[in-house]
């Protein structure tokens, strides 16, 4: 599995004979929406998107043997830009790296500027050039590549709950509304969030919250499927952002999660605390072009309908 971060602090300009218009790189990167683990760049190596720098400003964890990257919808890595063969090059892993293999592409692929011709192993710091699109590699365990975890880590995750942060939900949700209704796929999104925390505040104190906080975001990452994308929206609202997922599965996840949270009391400083959550899923069937505002509102007026049916209920 490939995973996609977005660095964007750290965008470097292209050189002169790559650069290109933008209306040619409108097309976001497929990506999986998971969650990294805080220690997994660095031991992995990966490929730093450099341009174009406004569609997914992302870094890619090379984790399997052999990676395909092409235009088709079957490739392992997506770029959807007529620049882009169909099926462009494969990245192979041996234990002595990583290797480039072009297959045949119509422009070709490019390390620090030279065509490759067969198979070309990769040294850390090398520029590939796929299409118009530009990437770095940084083999596992460069200092480099920590520094990006670092930089990546303070920009996109919130540091308490360990969830993603409100700016990265949002982009990520353009994206996949993008993508949805191109395909014209489903997508569902849950808003939620925990039933009477300000009482938990007011009584114990914010210390306790914030431990209140933590063990929430861990039960739900640790709950969520695994392509799903769980973000702090703000206080104790959440946001769980499921790409390619019906109305049932969206339930079922949500159910899940909100059975995991209030099945266990939460240890704390002043003792356990039963805690619970309510959850309102909103569903986009990918045939109107919506805003991420438009379907996090319709998530939200579900929330509130499971909050005034009792809580610690699912609404959809």
């Amino acid at each position: 599995m490939t995973h996609l971060l977005n660095p964007s602090a750290f965008q470097t300009t292209p050189s002169a004979g790559h650069v290109v218009a933008e209306s040619e790189a409108e097309e976001t990167m497929q990506r999986p929406n998971t969650q990294t683990p805080a220690d997994a760049i660095g031991n992995e190596s990966c490929l730093v998107q450099i341009y174009p720098a406004d569609v997914i400003d992302g870094m890619l964890l090379l984790e399997t043997d052999c990676l395909t990257i092409g235009r088709e919808d079957e490739c392992d890595l997506v770029l959807e830009d007529s620049s882009v063969s169909r099926r462009h090059v494969q990245l192979i892993q041996s234990p002595e790296g990583h290797s480039l293999q072009d297959l045949g592409s119509t422009n070709g692929t490019l390390v620090n500027g030279n065509v490759i011709e067969g198979t070309h192993v990769l040294q850390t710091g090398d520029i590939l050039s796929i299409g118009s699109f530009i990437f770095k590699y940084l083999s596992a365990g460069s200092v480099e590549s920590q520094y990006h975890e670092t930089v990546y880590q303070s920009l996109t995750r919130d540091a308490l709950t360990g969830a993603m942060n409100k700016r990265y939900l949002l982009e990520s949700m353009q994206r996949e509304l993008a993508r949805s209704f191109r395909r014209c796929e489903s997508l569902a999104v849950v808003m939620i969030d925990i039933d009477h925390f300000k009482g938990v505040n007011d009584t114990h104190g914010h210390l306790v919250g914030d431990e209140v906080l933590r063990e929430f975001g861990a039960r739900l990452l640790a709950t969520s499927r695994e392509d799903d994308l769980l973000a702090r929206y703000g206080g104790e609202e959440f946001t769980l952002l499921m790409a390619g997922t019906d109305r049932d599965e969206a339930i079922e996840t949500a159910e899940r999660c909100r059975s995991v949270i209030c099945s266990e009391p939460f240890a704390t400083a002043v003792g356990p605390l039963e805690i619970s959550a309510s959850f309102g899923v909103a569903l986009y069937d990918g045939k109107q072009m919506l805003t991420p505002a438009e379907v996090l509102k319709i998530a939200d007026d579900r929330l509130y309908t499971a909050k005034r049916d009792g809580r610690n209920r699912v609404s959809g």
